[in-house]
């Protein structure tokens, strides 16, 4: 019971993102952390503590790597004052949710093919339609990717989201 009201309040807190990071590029703060909690929540239910917060940390040092990295190429490749020039804060708490939602490989994998499908899909649109902004609305793109992926392992069709 309280599995199924997680999941669904994570797909409609999903669903909001995407639909405010599309519409507008700005998202309701609150949307952030509240993607965390479901997302951990989903994650701890159904692995064991250890585990649990091995995997977290980890996550959270290859998004803490990911983000200097980034902020080194912002800075002195690309000639950008700070990090939030070259990407935006929602990203930036959306990869934090995103860390503290899966193991590691799965976070790892998951990440990587969102960031590719954001792209990709983005590209896409932009060649085949006018879009009214040039930017990638990063945050909802994963968001969508994450409905996706949750809805085939609830479809039985991916068993091995929580495994290590």
């Amino acid at each position: 019971m309280i599995a199924a009201l997680v999941k669904i309040c994570l797909v409609a807190v999903l669903s909001l993102i995407f639909y405010q990071d599309q519409k507008e590029r700005q998202v309701w703060f609150f949307l952030f952390p509240l993607f965390a909690l479901l997302g951990t929540t989903l994650f701890y239910m159904n692995t064991n503590s250890t585990t649990y917060l091995y995997a977290i940390l980890i996550n959270l040092l290859i998004v803490g790597m990911l983000l200097l990295v980034l902020f080194i190429l912002s800075r002195w490749v690309w000639n950008k004052k700070s990090l939030k020039e070259a990407l935006g804060l929602g990203d930036i708490l959306f990869f934090v949710g995103f860390a503290v939602s899966f193991p590691t490989v799965s976070f790892i994998n998951f990440f990587a093919f969102s960031m590719i499908f954001a792209l990709v899909i983005h590209r896409l649109l932009l060649k085949w339609k006018s879009l009214t902004h040039a930017t990638v609305p990063l945050a909802g793109w994963m968001s969508l990717f994450l409905i996706m992926i949750y809805a085939a392992h609830w479809a039985g069709l991916y068993d091995e989201l929580y495994l290590i």
